[in-house]
């Protein structure tokens, strides 16, 4: 790779069109009595009933079944279940629905699952809840899927029942999980919820602050989807999905030779026609600059990801062309 570092240069005659990463989200959703006004309605897919917990089924096969999520992968839960642990997450941990890609068959799944859901507990287990998305994604590799990987956690609920219900013991299992795997965790709250107690969850889950869908304040970490409207719910899950993979690509394997990952570098051509612009990296996400980048893992990197200045630049062109000049291979 020669001091120039351009994609016609003799040497870096290897480049590559970034793709990003897909989503991979476990799901955590409350089926408390709450959700159903009262714990005795349920309904399927497609119903019209305005309820919570039909406007959430409703809002989730929308965003299974919007092409722009086929590439993800989702696995799918419910709290309060038999078997929940406070202290482990217990039956929590382990999905009804299994991780899989959106396709057909797993989007089959999902609906039947939820079809099949009756919202009659009798309580708000958050702190197993919350448990158990992080004990399950834990075990999940996102360096070996090339995934970005999330926890979304979707209540109307106070924390309740005998497990730990203080909010900011509930922050230190999302933060102790983010610090130990990266994993974010997203929390979104519906009518009904204590949006202070979701605040304080949600803020050490990793998540940018935003202006949007918030409720009494200027900015919040929680999103606020009211009584669960499909339109207002499937538009807040799309905004997760694009907070949550931002300006992260996969790097590519190429067919033959090996990268030096010390000489990549990635090239941004404006969508206006503008100079095209080359952006070096940094060691990690605290070094982070406009105009840099950073590897999930600096030995054995999966993914690149953009500075938050950098991608916001690029987010707000939708024409924009990133490239990465993997240089010469080696063997």
């Amino acid at each position: 790779f020669d001091n120039s570092g351009s994609a016609d240069s003799a040497c870096a005659a290897v480049t590559a069109a970034a793709e990003l990463a897909p989503l991979e989200a476990y799901i955590m959703l409350d089926r408390s009595g709450s959700m159903a006004s009262g714990g005795s309605q349920d309904c399927n897919v497609g119903s019209s009933s305005t309820y919570k917990w039909c406007y959430a089924i409703n809002a989730l096969d929308g965003y299974f079944q919007d092409p722009g999520s086929w590439n993800n992968w989702v696995a799918l839960q419910y709290f309060p279940i038999t078997n929940y642990s406070c202290s482990t997450g217990g039956a929590c941990a382990t999905p009804s629905i299994a991780r899989g890609v959106l396709d057909a068959t797993q989007r089959t799944k999902l609906r039947n699952s939820m079809n099949a859901i009756v919202p009659n507990g009798t309580n708000t287990p958050t702190e197993a809840a919350l448990r158990g998305l992080a004990a399950y994604t834990a075990n999940i590799k996102p360096q070996a899927t090339g995934h970005s990987l999330i926890g979304i956690l979707i209540t109307d609920g106070i924390p309740e029942g005998n497990c730990n219900n203080n909010a900011a013991s509930l922050k230190t299992i999302v933060q102790t999980h983010l610090n130990a795997t990266g994993i974010r965790t997203f929390v979104i709250g519906m009518t009904g919820a204590n949006f202070t107690t979701l605040e304080t969850i949600a803020s050490g889950g990793g998540v940018p602050a935003h202006n949007d869908y918030c409720s009494g304040t200027a900015t919040c970490t929680y999103y606020n989807v009211g009584n669960g409207n499909p339109t207002v719910f499937i538009e807040v899950l799309k905004k997760i999905q694009q907070t949550a993979i931002g300006c992260t690509y996969q790097v590519p394997v190429p067919d033959a030779g090996v990268i030096d990952y010390s000489k990549v570098k990635v090239e941004y051509e404006p969508g206006n026609g503008g100079a095209v612009q080359q952006f070096d990296s940094v060691p990690d996400a605290s070094q982070c600059a406009a105009g840099k980048w950073f590897y999930d893992d600096n030995n054995n990197p999966t993914k690149v990801t953009l500075c938050p200045d950098t991608c916001t630049a690029i987010q707000a062109d939708p024409q924009a062309k990133v490239t990465l000049l993997l240089g010469c291979l080696g063997s």
